[in-house]
């Protein structure tokens, strides 16, 4: 939403989920540009069938349930649910059904769930772009290969969750949309460098990535937070905390750069006995430093002024303290 100029960001504790999203849904400026009939294409995070039962690792059925109600209630042409895991879990629909996510998403409304296959078993369902700046790292395979219903979809909603990240130091709308290229598109991507302690590499790929998509809306799953250890989450690292929140925005750039504030204070309180790579950059640096946020930025994925991005916040104890890691520059 654009209040005044700017650009807002949601972000609710509520005890019922439902009403959660729906208001942090609401203070973000709303589904209205969904109108009848159109096609709406929600992309969770199903990364992986780690740890089942274990929150944190993917959207929570609780959560992308509600998100499906409320683009029901817009009276949409179709809606569907899909992803792309990750590639050492290239059964995509066994993580939709083992971990519940196709069942709550059905029960709440979608017409379809999407289990993505690779490009080499279904090449039709995948488009090759050139984004700006492909060239950077993508030059010998002559572009990225983009999720082909995503792109024709009329309205992508983005549910990603809300995780530290050990490569590109955390995982959450920008990161979330490596589930929407094809397999060999990811053999590129800088982890390398990442693993040498650099992650400036990483956060320019995906801001490159983000610029193939254009979500309507971005919600994130801050129930629980992987603050250390993500995005695996579930190894002898992983150190999670249950914020109790939802964000949301229509600017993803905006979204990312609230809940990495809520990483951060979450870091400044939790014990971590194995602090992980993202772990010494997360506590140093301030949020609009990171490098997804300066190539976002650079790249034009979302507003890159703090001072034009309100945070609104209902029922969030901790209000004050997100926004002074906010605002920190």
């Amino acid at each position: 939403m654009v209040s005044g100029g700017k650009i807002t960001v949601g972000i609710v504790s509520r005890m019922n989920v439902e009403e959660a999203v729906a208001r942090a849904i609401e203070l973000a400026g709303g589904l209205d540009d969904i109108q009848p009939g159109q096609t709406v294409f929600i992309k969770p995070n199903a990364v992986s069938d780690r740890a089942i039962g274990m929150a944190g690792i993917r959207t929570s059925n609780e959560v992308l349930a509600a998100v499906v109600k409320l683009v029901k209630a817009r009276n949409p042409g179709k809606i569907t649910v899909g992803d792309r895991s990750a590639r050492q879990f290239p059964d995509t629909e066994r993580v939709f059904t083992a971990s519940g996510m196709r069942d709550a998403a059905m029960m709440a409304g979608a017409d379809e769930v999407y289990a993505a296959k690779s490009p080499a078993d279904a090449p039709d369902e995948w488009m090759l772009l050139q984004p700006p700046m492909y060239e950077v790292t993508w030059s010998g395979a002559g572009g990225l290969l983009a999720m082909k219903k995503i792109l024709e979809a009329d309205h992508l909603i983005n549910v990603p969750t809300c995780k530290n990240h050990r490569y590109a130091l955390y995982s959450l709308s920008m990161k979330a949309f490596m589930g929407g290229i094809g397999d060999s598109t990811r053999d590129p991507v800088h982890f390398s460098d990442s693993i040498a302690g650099s992650f400036n590499a990483i956060g320019k790929d995906l801001a490159i990535i983000n610029q193939m998509f254009k979500p309507t809306m971005n919600i994130i799953d801050a129930l629980t937070a992987v603050i250390n250890g993500g995005p695996q989450g579930d190894a002898a690292d992983a150190v999670r905390t249950t914020p109790g929140l939802i964000f949301a925005s229509k600017d993803r750039l905006a979204v990312d750069a609230a809940a990495v504030s809520l990483i951060q204070l979450e870091l400044d309180t939790a014990s971590v006995p194995m602090p992980d790579a993202s772990h010494a950059v997360l506590k140093r640096d301030p949020v609009w430093k990171l490098p997804q946020i300066v190539n976002g930025i650079e790249r034009a994925i979302g507003m890159g002024d703090p001072n034009n991005i309100e945070l609104m916040f209902d029922g969030v104890m901790r209000s004050a303290e997100i926004e002074a890691k906010f605002r920190r520059t």
